[in-house]
């Protein structure tokens, strides 16, 4: 492909992108003026395709006429991507997701108007724009003939802190444009505290410091994270210069944060902060695509210079594959397998105690809530545990224990986590919520993972109580207390974990020999191992009847199912006591998962009764 073909599509890309973010300036416009339903109705105004010419009603329609624009624009960007740079598999994903993005925006903004601007909807728009926006960037910046990477494709290290960076300033976008959404932007008169008390002193002061927490706290991070940039000037000049210009927009975020309240929430110093945001944003995600680029061992990276359209195409599959990798290994640290069996357990202890289902907003409260808190915990426990998932084969390739994500990224990532799962439970359900939740992160990461698995053989015994927490967390963000059907639902959990993590350690035995953890096969032996799982297995079973009687919500469907699933794990564990072999435990350890997710789907389904 010739140089002009690409130079008209860097044009064409480079005009998008400032459409995109006078789109998104606009928008701020809109919310700062509280216009957003100067139109009240969609697609039309006030049923007219030309609307009256009054204040609220111009603003609001000029956003939409930006926006239509916009859409013109990427659309042909799309086009143009498809029809000449085909050969490119980089840009023509990067284009699909933004048509993608540029349709939800779309739809989106028109569920905004028709619902009256619920603060969740308004954020899910505005993430929408953000990234359309992000993918636009990437785009531009991956059209121009690329720099040559390291052998191997393989990245550098600061390329996963930018990403964590930009990630950050997401977060802090997206809170902020939920309080404007939810009327608390305003809310507070001073500043940095909320007023001149220590504490707010109402619902929507706490959700407005929230958000400063939040910027505080990420803002520092990306400060931090930004600076250390200047490390790799001899390999990036521009990604130095990059790492001051985001220390300087993060400066003048804050700056234009605190003179809301010094001017009184002007419309100016508004629509400026959200600006100034969506900039930050942009800036970090250029300077992912710069990260990306950088060689590892290379003195430094060649600049842009012409190239053929085989090296740009290269250039951006890579890059695309890099991101994917990249995510891939921040969505490992997580572990989503076990988040998923927690959150089950969260939403079941929530249906028992609420007799049916609670409100949508608490339970999208308690399930990202929880996602955070174990997502958090997991990673926390990739940076403790990477000397010894370097020594067992299951777990060497983890993104830690490989060295793909450092042990500093997780530690933070994991921190971060866990801040934000503790802000959005106090908000979103209620404090003891919240603190039950960081219990069960602080008891896995340092009783379980740095102490007990360690040192005693009793180790999952004791902390399997980190795992029985989420129907704890359930329980509370519904009735705001424990009662004693709670403790059942954390008894079966706890009674569940030894079982299920034992016949995985038989089946990894020589794993744990070899990197010194002290399993209860490996300390006590094989018979000794068979004979506990199928004590706790008995235990399981009874615990998961009692709970029958504890509550009147569950009936003769939950009696059937909880008898049927208990027999059938003590049919498997008396099978395995029977039997010898390397993979003999397999079929009990398979089972164990079917039988928690069961027994919890089916309490959720009888107690919604």
């Amino acid at each position: 492909m010739s140089e002009s073909s690409h130079r008209s599509l860097r044009i064409l890309l480079a005009v998008t992108v400032a459409a995109t973010f006078g789109l998104i300036t606009l928008g701020g416009v809109v919310r700062a003026t509280e216009s957003g339903l100067g139109c009240p109705d969609w697609p039309l105004c006030h049923g007219q395709i030309i609307p009256p010419f009054e204040y609220h009603v111009l603003i609001e329609y000029s956003h939409r006429l930006v926006a239509s624009v916009v859409g013109a624009l990427v659309v042909a960007c799309a086009v143009l991507v498809w029809w000449k740079h085909r050969e490119s598999t980089g840009l023509k994903r990067l284009m699909a997701v933004a048509v993608v993005a540029l349709a939800v925006q779309v739809v989106l903004g028109g569920i905004t108007v028709l619902t009256e601007l619920p603060a969740p909807v308004v954020t899910a728009h505005l993430f929408a724009a953000e990234t359309l926006f992000a993918m636009l960037i990437v785009a531009l910046l991956i059209a121009r003939p690329a720099a040559v990477r390291g052998a191997g494709g393989e990245r550098h290290p600061y390329f996963n802190t930018v990403l964590l960076m930009a990630a950050t300033s997401m977060v802090i976008l997206l809170s902020g444009t939920y309080i404007v959404g939810s009327g608390a932007s305003t809310i507070c008169p001073s500043w940095p505290l909320c007023t001149s008390d220590w504490l707010p002193n109402f619902g929507l002061q706490w959700e407005h410091m929230a958000h400063r927490v939040i910027a505080g706290v990420g803002g520092l991070y990306i400060i931090v994270a930004a600076v250390q940039a200047r490390r790799h000037k001899a390999q990036s000049r521009a990604l130095a210069g990059m790492g001051m210009g985001a220390a300087a927009l993060v400066v003048a975020q804050v700056l234009a944060g605190a003179a809301n309240p010094w001017f009184q929430f002007d419309e100016w110093v508004r629509v400026l902060h959200l600006s100034l945001a969506s900039a930050l944003w942009g800036h970090l995600v250029a300077m992912a695509v710069v990260a990306a680029r950088m060689r590892p061992d290379a003195a430094e990276v060649a600049g842009g210079g012409a190239g053929d359209s085989e090296a740009t195409a290269a250039s951006a599959g890579a890059d695309g594959s890099s991101l994917r990798l990249v995510i891939g290994d921040y969505v490992a640290l997580t572990k989503p397998r076990v988040m998923s069996l927690l959150l089950v357990t969260a939403f079941g202890g929530m249906v028992l105690a609420a007799e049916g289902l609670p409100g949508a907003g608490l339970i999208a409260t308690v399930i990202l809530g929880g996602a955070l808190a174990s997502g958090g915990a997991s990673a926390l426990n990739h940076w403790l545990d990477r000397d010894i998932d370097q020594k067992m084969e299951r777990t060497s390739t983890r993104p830690v224990a490989s060295e793909r994500v450092s042990g500093r990224q997780a530690l933070v990532f994991g921190l971060v986590l866990n801040v934000l799962a503790f802000a959005l439970l106090w908000w979103g359900a209620n404090l003891l919520a919240a603190l039950l939740a960081m219990a069960g992160s602080v008891f896995y990461v340092l009783v379980y993972t740095k102490w007990l698995k360690r040192s005693t053989a009793q180790n999952i015994v004791v902390g399997g109580a980190a795992g029985a927490v989420p129907p704890l967390v359930g329980w509370a963000a519904v009735t705001g207390g424990l009662t004693l059907p709670a403790f059942y639902l954390f008894a079966i959990i706890f009674f569940w974990t030894p079982p299920h993590f034992w016949a995985l350690a038989l089946l990894i035995r020589r794993d744990y020999a070899e990197a010194g953890v002290p399993m209860l096969p490996v300390v006590a032996g094989e018979e000794s191992t068979r004979r506990h799982i199928l004590l706790y297995t008995l235990a399981l079973t009874m615990l998961s009847l009692l709970l029958y009687l504890a509550t009147d919500s569950l009936g003769p469907v939950y009696l059937i199912s909880a008898t049927a699933l208990g027999l059938g794990f003590v049919a498997f564990a008396v099978r395995l006591f029977k039997r010898t072999g390397p993979r003999a435990a397999a079929p009990i350890y398979r089972y164990s998962l079917l039988y928690l997710a069961l027994l919890f789907l089916v309490i959720m389904g009888d107690g919604a009764l």
